[in-house]
């Protein structure tokens, strides 16, 4: 894995997972650019949640970035039927900016497997977490396991080989 700083496209559904897991101070510890879409920053309708993502934005750990045009979004949004507009003001931001997209729904990261665009979700995010030293072993499992409570469509198959590892990593807290 290439140490190189990414530029990561956040969708609603990660910044939701990641703010539901109480992740989001220790999210913005890792080591790359994160950016998102004024369309995600509108699906949020929590005050709490709206303060704690302003705090990131008002420090640039989050930048909002607006430059997509609404011709391009629109017709991102007539081609892929399913998608939100929020997702494809996020496809279409990952594409123009050649990032990396970080997205939990699955429609979205399939259209964007599609297009050959790198696709990361919380899963990585996690391991991320823990393989740069931001949280524990034992906090990421904990993490993962309460993971399914809050967003039943996740992969239970692909949480579980990764409670596998994380649990490799450190046995002797087990």
């Amino acid at each position: 894995m290439s140490n190189e700083r990414k530029i990561l496209i956040s969708d609603s559904c990660v910044l939701f997972d990641i703010m539901d897991l109480e992740l989001l101070r220790e999210f913005f510890l890792l080591d790359h650019s994160f950016i998102t879409t004024p369309q995600v920053i509108g699906e949020i309708s929590d005050d709490t949640q709206i303060s704690d993502i302003e705090y990131y934005v008002q420090r640039n750990s989050l930048v909002i970035d607006s430059q997509g045009t609404l011709e391009t979004i629109q017709g991102l949004y007539e081609h892929y039927q399913g998608l939100s507009y929020a997702d494809c003001s996020v496809l279409e931001l990952t594409i123009r900016i050649n990032g990396t997209l970080l997205s939990s729904d699955k429609k979205l990261r399939n259209v964007s497997k599609n297009n050959l665009l790198e696709v990361k979700g919380v899963l990585w995010i996690i391991e991320e977490l823990v393989n740069k030293g931001i949280i524990s072993s034992q906090i990421a499992v904990d993490k993962l396991e309460y993971y399914h409570n809050i967003n039943i469509r996740i992969p239970l198959n692909e949480v579980r080989l990764l409670i596998e590892r994380l649990t490799d990593l450190n046995p002797k807290t087990y």
